[in-house]
């Protein structure tokens, strides 16, 4: 499906090089979503000043460096809008994790191992994001 125009753009956060690359992709070619990846917390802060995305997907880290940035951006303390919609994936979910996220407005949680199409769908599901304004 090549040619498809995608429908917002994604900042696509996941340390793994093979699922990041097979989903940004398959998103591309699928017409979902035009996405930028990033490989860490740090790499998506970078590309969050540079560019405005219309939705994130990120992948919740052991060390809290993503959950550390999602609250930044939720704060206010980035150059991007605090609104924008966020889907995160995770290995596992408690309660206390489960409830940082509904604080943090994650509006969809999708749990490891799952399969790319699971990922893709998630993308869809976000949105067809409706671009934000340059404000």
């Amino acid at each position: 499906m090549t040619g498809v125009t995608p429908s917002g753009r994604l900042l696509l956060l996941e340390p793994q090089f093979v699922l990041r690359r097979t989903v940004s992709t398959m998103a591309r070619e699928m017409g979902l979503a035009d996405v930028q990846e990033a490989t860490s917390a740090a790499v998506a802060e970078k590309l969050l000043f540079e560019r405005r995305y219309d939705a994130l997907l990120i992948a919740i880290d052991d060390e809290g460096e993503t959950l550390e940035l999602l609250r930044r951006l939720r704060a206010g303390e980035t150059s991007h809008p605090a609104r924008v919609p966020v889907a995160a994936t995770a290995a596992s979910c408690d309660v206390e994790l489960a409830l940082r996220l509904k604080q943090l407005d994650v509006c969809r949680l999708l749990l490891k191992p799952f399969k790319v199409r699971g990922m893709l769908e998630v993308i869809s599901a976000l949105g067809a994001p409706e671009p934000l304004s340059a404000s």
